[in-house]
């Protein structure tokens, strides 16, 4: 039936208007006798078994429930399968397929308001001098460096067990430890900027061989207290963290111009590392 429901109702309703147009005109005949007996039906040509005629309406009856029943359920798996699908699509946009497996085997529920505040490490990335660097070239070039970028930190942050928090023009913002911990979040940040090093370096050379701007970055990581969930209303919710802690990684980030460096961590997350 298409996983119809309505399908199925107009096709029940038209299989028994022609079942009753078929079969009314018979019952309705005088000389046709409706009973019970085996003698009396077997004997006269006018008779009709009633006990037959009951369980044949009867079948038809249960056929077109059961129809009605399969299809509805079907319905609304399909419409579950594909919700899970939407939101697994969804997740993988943020979180690690090994994150993504645990949410799906403890069944946490990410629509849920943030209820509770947890010990997070936030990591923020800057592309250095990016405006500058934009200004000099096309904008499908610009679109093209920032895909490239964002998907070499994706990449890191993934591998280290992070979520990816949102990208802010040519900076990227990651956490470890939502939306659940992994253990020494602080320590998987940081190994996290030691592969984004590794993949800035690697992109260096293929710049540098292409003769193209060499493109370099900063990292800037704090842990420390937040307030991890959905944010929003039910038009536009985003999953985030929110509190002193993001600021503070922020400035950190910031901070490695003034000190001429491409990392610096706080003792916050110093002391977490093993």
């Amino acid at each position: 039936m298409y996983q119809r429901i309505s399908f199925v109702i107009i096709v029940s309703i038209s299989m028994l208007v022609g079942i009753l147009h078929n079969i009314l005109p018979t019952l309705l005949d005088e000389k046709i006798i409706v009973t019970k007996s085996a003698d009396i039906y077997s004997t006269n040509v006018n008779a009709i078994d009633e006990i037959f005629l009951t369980f044949n309406f009867q079948v038809f009856i249960f056929t077109c429930i059961a129809s009605f029943a399969l299809v509805l359920l079907t319905s609304r798996l399909t419409k579950d399968v594909a919700k899970f699908e939407r939101t697994n699509t969804q997740l993988g946009k943020y979180f690690s397929p090994a994150i993504r497996e645990e949410i799906e085997k403890i069944d946490m529920d990410l629509s849920k308001k943030p209820e509770k505040t947890q010990m997070i490490a936030v990591l923020f990335t800057d592309i250095i001098g990016f405006t500058k660097i934009s200004e000099k070239i096309e904008p499908p070039e610009v679109l093209d460096i920032l895909s490239r970028y964002q998907k070499r930190m994706t990449e890191a942050i993934f591998k280290n067990n992070g979520t990816v928090d949102k990208f802010i023009g040519d900076a990227v913002m990651a956490t470890f430890g939502t939306p659940i911990s992994r253990g020494n979040d602080a320590q998987n940040a940081l190994n996290c900027a030691r592969d984004m090093q590794i993949l800035m370096r690697e992109w260096e050379k293929e710049r540098s061989k292409d003769q193209k701007n060499i493109i370099k970055h900063r990292i800037g990581i704090h842990y420390g207290r937040c307030v991890v969930g959905n944010i929003g209303g039910d038009e536009r919710m985003e999953f985030t963290v929110i509190g002193d802690t993001v600021n503070v990684a922020s400035r950190i980030c910031d901070a490695c111009k003034e000190n001429n460096a491409e990392i610096l961590i706080t003792d916050n997350l110093k002391n977490q590392l093993n």
